[in-house]
Parts: structure tokens; sequence; C-alpha cells
């Protein structure tokens, strides 16, 4: 009789684990990766189409956009707009090692429509100091990690713009901030303006 009585505590401690297990991993409704992959996709698609944004597949031979144009960087996923080129040549020629100091306005989280705020960091009493980057070179999926600690879809532009160029950007999560990857959150700015100084 206490064999049995010992056995049926056994049992019921098993099966309450079983059950709290099965109800733990039930409850655990968390996105997959690739989930979350496709929901930006879905809201960089409405963004684009609520903004009545044109995406060009190629970029323009004269490097000049209509104000609701973009393109999109294929190697990156980076979306941009280039509203002034700046300085290319002379002097302000972006060199590798090269310290760029970024500046923004009009960030915006744009896949929920509860955060309507947005971010810069233009006014200099309130950001005195803009973000500074080491150039390290194009960007891309292999040179990425050069760029941790940072916003890497900033510099994808940089190949096309120069010195106090100026572009309007769309930034998967995944080209982001740190903060960006780990909420999984797409970005837009209105502007990003770059500075380097030889």
């Amino acid at each position: 009789m206490r064999h049995k009585t010992k056995m049926k505590r056994i049992n019921y401690i098993f099966l309450s684990l079983l059950g709290l297990l099965i109800i733990g991993t039930s409850c655990n409704k968390q996105k997959t990766y690739s989930e979350r992959l496709k929901d930006e996709s879905k809201s960089i698609d409405k963004f684009i189409s609520k903004n009545k944004l044109v995406i060009l597949k190629d970029f323009p031979a004269d490097g000049k956009f209509k104000e609701n144009e973009f393109f999109r960087d294929v190697a990156t996923g980076v979306y941009y707009n280039i509203i002034e080129t700046g300085d290319t040549a002379g002097v302000y020629k972006l060199d590798y090692g090269q310290e760029v100091h970024i500046r923004f306005k009009g960030l915006s989280y744009f896949a929920s429509d509860k955060d309507t705020t947005k971010y810069d960091n233009m006014d200099p009493i309130r950001s005195p100091f803009p973000e500074t980057f080491t150039y390290r070179g194009p960007v891309n999926i292999e040179t990425r990690s050069l760029y941790s600690g940072t916003t890497p879809g900033w510099f994808v532009p940089l190949q096309k713009v120069g010195h106090n160029g100026r572009v309007k950007m769309i930034i998967p999560f995944t080209w982001g901030s740190q903060n960006e990857v780990q909420s999984y959150n797409p970005t837009y700015y209105d502007l990003v303006v770059y500075n380097w100084y030889n």
C-alpha cells in the first residue's frame, strides 16, 4: 500500500511538471526571427505606400532624386534619397580611417502606430555633439561588424555623397543601431547630414 501511495505521488509530481511545461511553452508566443523579418517587410511596404514613395530599381545616372524617390541598396535593403550630394572632391574626399560626424532629424519608428515621436540630434544645446564614427570603407554584410556601436545603415550612401551630403533614409532593423536590432524596429530619417574634415 505504501508503495502505491509513493507511486501516485511520483505520478502526480511528474504530471504536474509536464502540465507546467506544456502551459509554459504554449504561452510563449514570441515571434521567430523569420516572422520579424516578414513583419518588417510589411511595415516598410506600408510606409512606402502611405507616403507615396517611388522605389527606384537603378541608381539615377545623374545622381538626382525627386522628393519622393528612393533607391534601395540590394546588398543591405537600406533605402535612401539624396537631397544634396555635398562636396565629393578635393580636400573633402572621404578616406579610410577618417572621422565622420552625423546629425539627423525626423527619426521615427514607423512599425508601430503607437510611437509618433520624432527624434533628432540637430539642436546644439540639447545635443552638443554629433554622432561620430570612423569610416572603415563601404558597408556590406562582411564589413557591418566594423560599424558596431553605431547604425551601420547610415554608411550605405557614403559611396554616393560627400562632406555636407544630405539624405533621407529608411533603415531595416538589421542595419540599425544595437537597440533597433534588439527591438526589431526599422527606422525612417527625414534628414541625415554627413560632415568630415581633413
